[in-house]
């Protein structure tokens, strides 16, 4: 019993004596008082605070933070109503105000309509297949494209000839004895410089009688052979030719019967002396294609009526002169 007792008091000393020596040795708890009135914070700091670095200056009273500028270009969105928000009705007579954009607002462009050519900007040339607007200077160093030949050019020196095909018509008493006729004729000479040629005409007249008597056929015509220089004033795609005209002419008339068989002629000789006038357009750089108009004055000086047997008797005289107007298709090369 003795040996239990003794036990049990060794083992109640080996567990309540490292306790207190830990109770001896930690300090007691200090009490907790209430800070007195007047030490108390007026404004306690917020959850997650932190204190100013060292050096740091509280700004000055009234001082205010610059506000922050949009960088340039920047859109401000409009807030659109959510769907199904009714819009207030606008009321007769009022207006509605408009709300202005931002400084430095551009609104979006609307792209032309088909068929529009918009003009483009300073300092950019139009692409290819477009002509630039009046008064719009390609920027320097840009390659100029050369213009679009409206057509070739005439030409200006060498060797001239006109073949030309038309008809006439005779003016005054001439006018009663013959209907318009045809006429071919030739210039031939040279281009002294571009606005002036020197040229010789061959023109051949086929007349057309009036009032022939049935039992007879009358056949006539007349020749010139003259100059005629002719000046020149070129455009772009061809030129105009004005020039006078000085000739010896012949008339040659033959009367047959209905077998064929000459009865009698006639012949005239003088001096003739008009001008010509045309226009022509190039069509290659060696020919051009128009037309040209004439007025001839011919006086005869001789009449040579030749009888049945072929005999000639030639009178001088003063003789009624001839009108004739000429109209033409020529070629000029």
């Amino acid at each position: 019993m003795r040996v239990f007792s003794a036990s049990l008091s060794i083992a109640v000393t080996a567990v309540l004596l490292p306790a207190f020596a830990v109770a001896q040795t930690s300090p007691p708890a200090a009490p907790s008082y209430p800070p007195p009135p007047g030490n108390q914070p007026a404004n306690p700091p917020p959850a997650g605070y932190q204190q100013p670095p060292p050096g740091y200056q509280q700004p000055p009273p009234g001082y205010q933070q610059p506000q922050q500028q949009p960088p340039p270009g920047y859109q401000q969105p409009q807030q659109q109503p959510p769907p199904g928000y009714p819009q207030q009705p606008q009321q007769p007579g009022s207006q509605q105000p408009q709300q202005q954009p931002p400084p430095g607002y551009y609104p979006p462009q609307q792209p032309p309509p088909p068929g529009y050519y918009q003009p483009p900007p300073p300092g950019y040339y139009p692409p290819p297949g477009y002509y630039p607007p009046p008064g719009y200077y390609p920027p320097p160093g840009y390659p100029v494209p050369a213009p679009r030949p409206a057509g070739p050019p005439p030409r200006t020196h060498g060797f001239l000839a006109m073949p030309y095909l038309g008809f006439h018509s005779f003016a005054g008493d001439a006018g009663r004895a013959y209907r318009p006729g045809g006429t071919l004729g030739v210039l031939l000479g040279g281009r002294i410089n571009p606005s002036f040629s020197f040229n010789g005409e061959l023109r051949v007249d086929i007349l057309n009688f009036r009032d022939v008597p049935t039992t007879e056929r009358w056949d006539g015509s007349e020749v010139e052979i003259g100059i005629s220089p002719l000046f020149h004033m070129q455009f772009a795609t061809g030129e105009f030719v004005l020039g006078p005209k000085l000739a010896f002419f012949g008339h040659q008339l033959t009367v047959n019967d209905l077998n064929g068989i000459k009865t009698s002629g006639d012949t005239w000789t003088g001096w003739s002396a008009g001008f010509n006038a045309g226009v022509f357009f190039a069509v290659g750089r060696a020919m051009s294609l128009g037309g040209m108009f004439s007025f001839t004055v011919r006086n005869p000086t001789q009449e040579c009526p030749e009888d049945s047997f072929g005999t000639e008797h030639c009178l001088s005289g003063d003789y009624a002169a001839e009108s004739v107007f000429g109209f033409h298709g020529a070629l000029l090369f």
